[in-house]
């Protein structure tokens, strides 16, 4: 048995990889003499974090063009062909066409012949299905075409517990609407990214489960961490929200406004006796923005003791768990930073930027530590965490409960998901029958004939 796992994954985001993490120890638990083979952005980063073997989602990838990889025949007379290109727009435009074109067309072929490999192809990770990042021709284009490999090799399609939205482009719709109409199972980590995908006419069967993510082993991980010890721990967690070298919405005053609150708020902490740590699950996206609080902190804190407050970026799923274990609190704009809290029953504060994180904060009865991104200010931050202390007893038992419950949903799905004659056969009840919407706020157990209602 050889399965293949596309995520959108490669740049250093913990939450995918820890998705991955999740989905290959369950397989590997299930079927434990099975291949799996990755499909990634950045193809030596998944090799290296999953011990995988790995392929490239688009014609392009970091390494490529290492040392060794290129002929260099011919490499002067190109070197000059470009330079003559260059000056003139219009062949330098129609010639980069050109050339992508046939690197993608080269790339379709590959990834074919590699797909014909396979007895399944698993898309799985929170934000597939949408646009957010570098619009249609980035990741709804990027599935689309996998999927539609995929069934012309005549193998299985899986969607397992994706994320939707957004999806504001008419072509971004239609890549997605195809996709999920190719698959053979579709379910969705939400019931709203469930819903947006039937408004696009999507009349199959499909299912909501949990994140993947909750499927995480965390038993090594010390969870004890008292509440009320003399001075708690914080973890705080800035991304680069609309900072304009890096997210796609770009906004230089709204970025200024979230570091300034965040900064407020941290210099409150620390005046309250409660120790910090800047912490970081993404550095790629993120690096930015640790750099740029550490100097909204310069005033009001000597360099020790800024250096102290900020841990290097974490590398890996373990380590970073291994920190957040140690938290008490923590404050995070990270969808999978919410999943992490739960897991690790840590009282959490999200500072939201997507509908997803609303979503989650909404489905485990949490709304009230939920925090617009774009509207919060320091003194509703403080005023929140306040509460968040006082419920900190009450939050690490639901946060418990609710771990408990979606890792049971996960472990009935993967049950009858990944064994051997579900996976060589192609069952009209995986996927065929029309959906009802599933409301948010109910986890009952459901096996993948049925969904939750």
């Amino acid at each position: 048995m050889k399965i293949g796992l596309l995520d959108h994954m490669g740049y250093g985001n913990l939450g995918d990889a820890a998705t991955q993490e999740a989905l290959i120890a369950n397989i590997k638990r299930r079927l434990p003499e099975a291949n799996i083979v990755g499909f990634s952005l950045n193809p030596d980063d998944t090799r290296k974090r999953h011990n995988i073997l790995c392929y490239s989602i688009t014609h392009w990838h970091p390494g490529l063009n290492k040392a060794g990889q290129t002929r260099l025949d011919g490499r002067n007379s190109r070197v000059r062909l470009k330079s003559i290109l260059k000056k003139i727009p219009i062949f330098s435009a129609m010639a980069l066409r050109g050339r992508n074109l046939v690197r993608e067309l080269v790339h379709l072929g590959r990834s074919f012949k590699v797909l014909r490999s396979l007895d399944c192809l698993i898309i799985a990770g929170g934000g597939q299905l949408c646009e957010l990042w570098r619009g249609p021709w980035s990741h709804p284009y990027n599935v689309f075409k996998f999927a539609l490999l995929t069934k012309l090799a005549k193998k299985k399609l899986v969607f397992l517990n994706v994320g939707a939205g957004p999806l504001e482009s008419t072509l971004s719709r239609m890549f997605v609407r195809c996709s999920v109409c190719l698959a053979d199972y579709a379910s969705f980590r939400d019931s709203e990214s469930q819903a947006l995908i039937r408004q696009l006419g999507v009349k199959h069967q499909t299912y909501v489960f949990p994140d993947s993510a909750y499927a995480l082993n965390i038993s090594d991980y010390e969870t004890g961490n008292a509440v009320g010890a003399s001075r708690p721990l914080v973890g705080l967690n800035p991304i680069g929200f609309c900072d304009p070298r890096i997210w796609p919405e770009k906004d230089a005053h709204a970025y200024s406004c979230y570091l300034d609150n965040l900064a407020a708020f941290s210099l409150w902490l620390l005046k309250l006796n409660y120790r910090l740590r800047i912490f970081s699950a993404e550095a790629s996206v993120d690096v930015y923005a640790l750099e740029d609080l550490k100097r909204r902190l310069i005033n009001g804190l000597s360099p020790a003791d800024i250096n102290e407050l900020c841990a290097p970026p974490s590398e890996n799923v373990e380590d970073l768990l291994s920190d957040m274990s140690g938290f008490d609190f923590v404050v995070t704009s990270k969808f999978h930073g919410v999943v992490f809290s739960h897991l690790l029953a840590k009282p959490v504060i999200a500072l939201s930027y997507h509908k997803k994180i609303d979503d989650l904060m909404r489905t485990v009865g949490h709304s009230q530590y939920c925090l617009n991104i774009e509207s919060f200010d320091d003194g509703c931050l403080a005023a929140t965490f306040t509460t968040l202390v006082k419920d900190a007893q009450e939050l690490k038992a639901k946060f418990r409960r609710t771990a408990g419950s979606y890792s049971a949903e996960l472990k009935a799905q993967f049950d009858e998901l990944f064994v051997l004659k579900n996976l060589q056969r192609y069952s009209p009840q995986l996927g065929r029958e029309p959906s009802s919407v599933v409301r948010p706020g109910e986890h009952e157990v459901a096996a993948l004939t049925g969904q939750r209602k």
